[in-house]
């Protein structure tokens, strides 16, 4: 039967029906239970329709119908996918809730979606819905790992709706049931994370998904591999799929529109130990995961002997120096091309393959603003990492950074330019897939330099930009800075929320971000900060707290930085320091320490810790700088109440369980004039214990 190709489950089963059955689709550390292991098991794409099928069919044995609502309250993993065609297959809205969530939070998004059903992916999450049951309308809860069944009291492990679905299975009655979702159905309400008031529902539909689907495949080059049939890219799958980005880009893109294989792996501290077992080809992040590639290969390169580091200095020499001819879209000279081939041959291909990236064709970073400098040592590494921009209410893109070719009409390319194309595509993505590095072979090194030298020299992107803005999307800045939006892929509204959402469009349609921002004179967007986040001293000087925070993360032995200073005569910081760093350098000064808050206490350390922040100063307008700050002995996280899940700073619930220590902060400055000490380098106050301590 033909489906809907416009709506996600219609392309879901369409794609399946192309694909060869046997080809692998999603693995995961579960078994046929849905328990967790140690190994990756896999389920080709006729497993997962047949599963799809039968869970749909289970659901509406349960009595889910068209426009009911069903949560996911998950990591990552298989069965989310399973679950998500499932509910999609009956006509159903699925509701996708952060596995982090605390009971109230919980409570409220299942009560105020109207959910039936929720899907949960452990034990301890189907108890924790139980608790909060009572009062939210909730029905059915099922959940993915075996045990906990009390079908009694309407809680159901996922293979008993699947058997249910078995014995009652109607392939005529499912098939026409997703061949009656239209393109215009809400497919999702997805709560923002919230970084300022109550959560708010985002109706998308499939439409806006399809659309940008097809934004994110548009580039020429990922275009080439979502036509190629042959190529199945391994995506590392660790962000939350419950959040619109990893949702679009790895499952939407990377598994249904490319064919990719989705391996899940949600545990963050298993990602370097996966990485080198599973070697993928694509790895969408945050921008902190980025970051910590960068602090963790600059510092152990600056443990290592002298010539070492010498020989990765010039290596970055040449990285950069192709990184910045790419920014320009410009030919980067013969010889500077072939010792950057030679950077990669000596220094750069020996990194990759420690790291488990040697098999690395995209990396691609979003959910925040990625350090220029960051960037611009990634690429140096010959990884191609693509930036991007959207929120959840645009489906998640609205600009796109990726390698694109500049000045030439890809609509009628000529033979020439078709042929260097394919040996771009060649060398960059499918040899670089199988962990052929087009510098260390001699027929795919000459390949490579032709097409560049001819037309892939025009590949451009911008470190620092967040890129141009996607097909069928248009963009304007208003007269405060903020970016305003409109194109196909922009969010119905907010669920039961009416003002809300008119408060978000401008009079004539336009979709207001919240975000400030600028074009530069190519029309690559930088995003500088948050319309709601901007300071204002009370000098009256407007300060964007983010670009600095970046900046200060940016330095050695910094992990965390929260700027303050709204309202204040000058700008402070709260700062969390790279514990792990921080301890290998008092080793290695002889600095004994018992914990945390007895390391951050040691003069040396806050001396090592001031000279990073004058750093910081130097590259700072005077309003700008930071005058004192604080050594926090724990991390912000979700948890803590301090992080969103998209791992945002929660400004005002910092702001209230640092009160103390900001207002030590800002009371330290008559401290220090009446102690003579005016003008001094700024002083270092160290917090003795946590909040939770106090």
């Amino acid at each position: 039967m033909a489906f809907h190709e416009g709506t996600l489950c219609g392309f879901f089963h369409t794609r399946a029906q192309e694909m060869d059955a046997v080809q692998p689709f999603l693995m995961g550390r579960f078994d046929a239970n849905g328990d967790p292991t140690d190994d990756f098991r896999t389920l080709t794409w006729g497993e997962t329709r047949r599963q799809v099928l039968e869970l749909a069919s289970g659901l509406l044995a349960l009595g889910i119908r068209r426009g009911d609502k069903a949560a996911i309250f998950s990591e990552s993993r298989p069965r989310w996918v399973i679950a998500d065609q499932a509910i999609q297959a009956v006509g159903g809205v699925e509701v996708p809730l952060y596995p982090t969530l605390s009971k109230d939070e919980l409570a409220y998004m299942i009560s105020d979606s109207e959910s039936r059903a929720v899907f949960c992916s452990t034990r301890d999450k189907a108890e924790m819905v139980r608790a909060i049951r009572p009062g939210t309308g909730l029905e059915f809860i099922i959940t993915m790992e075996s045990g906990g069944s009390d079908p009694g009291q309407g809680v159901y492990h996922f293979n008993e709706v699947m058997e249910m679905g078995r014995q009652n299975l109607d392939m005529a009655a499912l098939e026409k049931s997703i061949a009656l979702v239209k393109p215009q159905d809400v497919v999702s309400i997805i709560y923002t994370s919230g970084t300022t008031g109550r959560p708010k529902g985002a109706m998308l539909t499939h439409a806006n998904f399809m659309a940008a689907m097809d934004q994110f495949t548009d580039p020429t080059l990922i275009r080439r591999q979502a036509q190629d049939r042959d190529l199945h890219l391994l995506f590392l799958v660790h962000l939350p799929i419950c959040h619109v980005y990893g949702r679009s880009c790895d499952y939407h893109v990377g598994g249904l529109k490319q064919g990719g294989i989705l391996a899940f792996e949600p545990d963050f501290s298993r990602i370097p130990k996966t990485l080198l077992e599973l070697r993928p080809n694509v790895i969408i992040s945050i921008p902190r995961f980025f970051e910590k590639v960068y602090d963790q290969v600059t510092s152990i390169v600056s443990r290592q002997p002298g010539y070492v580091r010498k020989m990765f200095a010039w290596a970055m020499r040449q990285g950069e120096k192709f990184t910045g001819a790419m920014a320009k879209g410009e030919r980067l000279g013969m010889l500077d091309l072939f010792l950057f081939s030679q950077a990669n041959v000596l220094v750069f291909n020996r990194l990759r393959k420690e790291a488990g990236m040697d098999r690395l064709v995209m990396a691609g970073s979003g959910g925040g603003k990625l350090d220029k400098e960051v960037c611009t040592f990634i690429r140096s590494m010959g990884i191609q990492l693509t930036e991007g921009y959207g929120l959840t209410e645009t489906a998640a893109i609205l600009n796109y950074n990726a390698p694109e070719f500049t000045g030439i009409d890809r609509d009628n390319l000529n033979w020439f330019q078709n042929k260097m194309i394919d040996w771009t595509y060649d060398c960059m993505v499918r040899k670089q897939a199988q962990g052929k590095s087009p510098h260390t072979n001699p027929l795919r090194s000459l390949k490579l330099a032709v097409a560049y030298n001819t037309l892939a020299y025009r590949l451009q992107i911008k470190p620092g930009t967040v890129g141009k803005a996607v097909l069928g999307t248009q963009e304007k800045i208003a007269d405060d800075g903020e970016i305003l939006v409109k194109g196909p892929q922009i969010f119905t509204g907010y669920w039961k929320m009416p003002r809300e959402t008119r408060e978000c469009f401008t009079e004539d349609g336009w979709f207001m971000t919240g975000d400030i921002g600028r074009f530069d004179s190519e029309g690559f967007l930088e995003i500088t900060d948050r319309k709601k986040e901007l300071f204002v001293t009370s000098g009256g000087k407007n300060v964007a707290p983010h670009p600095i925070e970046l900046m200060i993360t940016g330095r050695p032995y910094i992990d965390q930085a929260c700027l303050t200073g709204d309202g204040e005569k000058y700008l402070t910081c709260l700062i969390v320091p790279d514990f792990p760093e921080l301890k290998r350098f008092a080793r290695k000064k002889g600095i004994t320490f018992t914990d945390h808050a007895d390391l951050i206490r040691q003069g040396e350390i806050r001396e090592l810790i001031q000279a990073q922040i004058n750093e910081v100063n130097q590259r700072l307008a005077r309003y700008e700088q930071i005058k004192y700050f604080t050594l926090l002995p724990r991390p912000f996280s979700v948890e803590g109440g301090e992080l969103t899940p998209t791992l945002k700073l929660k400004r005002r619930v910092i702001k209230e369980l640092y009160r103390e220590e900001i207002k030590a902060m800002y009371g330290a400055s008559s401290q220090r004039a009446d102690a003579g000490q005016t003008g001094r380098a700024p002083e270092t106050f160290i917090v003795p214990c946590s909040p939770s301590e106090r």
